[in-house]
């Protein structure tokens, strides 16, 4: 039974009750206990590093490793335990045990992800992914690919004769650079029938694949048994979405690491870090209040429609708008928090509450939070850091930005306040919220319910939408540079723009080794940080 990394011997105490440990005896056809009429205690922990563990007496078990639970009375149950087998729990105190029961069936519910969401979501999902025009699309995004490559090619120490799994493989493009790289076998976890393209990608490109043993599985991870061999050495995965959490993806991630990974094993990637920050964009704002016109009519076949103006404006408002940044509307240093995806806990991701403090340096109208993201491969070899900010050469993950539907008129030298607040829902993706005001007033604004999972694609809906150096637009218009000069172009940006992450409260900036590249671009303490959708 496996302990998820990150995991100590300092664990906090959570529910407990006294229970007597069962066997199945197939001889007597009866649970019979497992030693004699002693009791044990049946604990749920909390370790340091926030994963829950299962005691039951002096055995650890990983929740990871609880495969099935059935209550059959109320003061006696079975579970299921990977290397374990069956194994029963009988305890006198029913009300207690019945609590106990009902909140370790919680907790392990975080390892059952897609039984948990709507359904006609998954299956949409999974029929996506399905199509390779969907893959083709990620797979010409030239920095994530390409950056992938060099983040797994760079650290043959990790990848050398490794065995490798990837979760959520697509066209299992990472499970080909991972055998490039040297691993020994791939696992490649494809729960749709793309698999069935990584099985004729692998077959016909066995001599560009080294002594790499490819075995593809086509199921959600959640429900992997057998198929996987002990402990993987790395896990690959490209789980990432919009805003970096749209679909929730990194959720099935952290479950690979907790039941695949083996102690000190790699992640890559190994951290991702969110940036948010104040933005100023008055066309974007005027678009989008622009909006409820047609309900406007008040002569519609004989109709009146304004009564419909409020809401037709509130959809609009509550749709994130997915598209690139102009740098220049940016109003206040970013802020940086960081997710280390070898000690997060999927419970911790159900809320996400990030705070901010944003400093403004000039009067403006601001008219909402503009957030980008950050993926780190901090190997053994290299590191290699992707970064989607306004000033990156872009990726099809855009930018992301959450609109007030009342400005706020702010002046140089004072201070918004306030949270972001993000709840995880039923259709892999979360509910946004945004409560701001000028600091030492009363003067406030606030964005309730923004759907991460309905966002307005704007890059390819509006002509005045911006387009970065090294990327095409949606209309025509021609591109600033070649990806390569885009590349130099982001690494030559002088001091005092794009800005400077600002220190948060709670959380460091992510400052990359010496080594790192960032998008290709070295990073050093002297240079700017460089300039899917999912």
């Amino acid at each position: 039974m496996g302990v998820p990394p990150g995991t100590t011997g300092t664990e906090t105490s959570e529910p407990e009750v006294l229970a007597q440990l069962c066997n199945f005896s197939a001889g007597e056809l009866k649970w019979v206990p497992k030693a004699g009429d002693a009791l044990v205690k049946a604990r749920l922990v909390r370790s340091s590093g926030g994963a829950r563990l299962l005691l039951l007496g002096e055995q650890k078990v990983a929740l990871a490793d609880v495969r099935m639970i059935t209550l059959l009375s109320p003061g006696f149950s079975t579970m299921q335990i990977k290397d374990v087998g069956h194994t029963g729990l009988r305890c006198e105190d029913e009300s207690a045990f019945t609590a106990f029961m009902n909140e370790l069936t919680k907790c392990k519910a975080d390892y059952e992800r897609f039984e948990q969401y709507d359904q006609s979501s998954v299956q949409s999902y999974f029929q996506y992914y399905a199509k390779l025009s969907n893959q083709q699309n990620m797979m010409q995004d030239a920095v994530r690919t390409s950056l992938y490559r060099q983040a797994i090619v760079s650290n043959p120490t990790d990848f050398g004769g490794a065995k490798v799994m990837d979760i959520g493989a697509g066209s299992g493009i990472l499970s080909f650079f991972s055998a490039q790289a040297g691993a020994a076998k791939v696992y490649a976890v494809e729960a749709s029938s793309a698999a069935d393209t990584v099985k004729a990608l692998a077959a016909s490109n066995k001599q560009n694949l080294g002594e790499a043993e490819i075995c593809v599985i086509q199921k959600p991870l959640e429900t992997i048994t057998d198929e996987v061999d002990g402990k993987v050495d790395v896990l690959v995965s490209e789980p990432i979405g919009t805003f970096l959490f749209n679909e929730r993806m990194i959720e099935s991630y952290i479950c690979a690491r907790d039941r695949f990974l083996k102690p000190g094993g790699k992640m890559f990637p190994n951290v991702g870090t969110l940036m948010i920050a104040p933005f100023s964009d008055a066309v974007l704002h005027a678009e989008q209040q622009s909006k409820n016109a047609f309900w406007k009519n008040t002569s519609f076949y004989g109709l009146d429609l304004s009564a419909a103006v409020p809401r037709s404006t509130k959809e609009h408002f509550t749709q994130p708008i997915v598209d690139y940044i102009d740098p220049g509307c940016l109003v206040s240093e970013y802020i940086t928090t960081r997710f280390d995806f070898a000690t997060v806990t999927v419970e911790s991701l159900q809320n996400i509450e990030i705070p901010f403090n944003f400093p403004i340096h000039q009067p403006c109208l601001v008219h909402g939070i503009a957030g980008w993201f950050d993926a780190l491969f901090e190997g053994t070899d290299a590191t290699v850091v992707l970064s989607t900010a306004p000033w990156c050469p872009g990726t099809h993950w855009y930018q992301i930005r959450f609109l007030l539907e009342t400005p706020l008129a702010v002046n140089a030298g004072q201070v918004l306040e306030g949270t972001l607040k993000m709840e995880a829902n039923n259709v892999q993706s979360y509910f946004i919220r945004i409560n701001m005001r000028i600091k030492g007033t009363n003067i406030e604004s606030n964005a309730q319910c923004i759907d991460l999972k309905d966002p307005e694609y704007r890059f390819f809906t509006s002509a005045s939408s911006y387009c970065p150096p090294g990327t095409a637009s949606a209309f025509g218009q021609p591109a600033a540079s070649t990806l390569e000069q885009a590349l130099a172009e982001a690494q030559a940006v002088p001091q005092g723009q794009p800005l400077q992450p600002q220190q948060p409260q709670h959380a460091p900036p992510v400052k990359p080794s010496g080594d790192a590249k960032v998008n290709g671009s070295r990073y050093t303490a002297r240079s700017r940080s460089p300039a899917r959708t999912r």
